[in-house]
């Protein structure tokens, strides 16, 4: 392929990928206002990923996110003011807060499984396995190109 080419194709890529995390963040937007869930899409990508990992400190956080630290605090403040999660010190390190749910915070990821869940069905219809680990596979070594230097 030729160079051209595959800027052409890169950058209709990253169009489709930017649109596609809209779109995720539309539908359970949506989802969460049906549902009278006071809740951001970003609140729920962290109360996921605190689902999922456990307690984790706020880099980790922000790392798996992609987030930068300012932007995981003021939603960690957020979601303790609403009793969802709750910071402890490090006891291998007092400048760092260990991050957990609340009972509150486990609560409702009973009620984010399901559109979670619907989410993941839905954008996932019409594709197979394979399918989706090869375009897995193949944004990651894009990502990856892009980070080395």
């Amino acid at each position: 392929m030729k160079s051209s080419d595959n800027i052409i194709h890169i950058k209709a890529l990253g169009e489709v990928v930017s649109n596609l995390r809209d779109a995720m963040r539309h539908f359970v937007q949506r989802r969460l206002r049906e549902q009278n869930i006071d809740l951001t899409f970003e609140m729920l990508q962290v109360i996921n990923t605190l689902s999922e990992k456990g307690e984790i400190n706020q880099q980790e956080i922000a790392n798996l996110l992609n987030k930068d630290k300012t932007s995981i605090t003021y939603l960690l403040d957020n979601l303790s003011k609403r009793g969802l999660v709750r910071r402890v010190e490090d006891p291998g390190d007092r400048r760092n807060k260990i991050i957990h749910l609340t009972e509150a915070g486990r609560k409702i990821t009973d009620l984010l499984a399901p559109i979670v869940e619907e989410l993941h069905e839905k954008a996932s219809k019409g594709l197979s396995v394979d399918y989706l680990k090869n375009v897995t596979r193949s944004l990651q070594v894009i990502k990856g190109n892009l980070e080395v230097e």
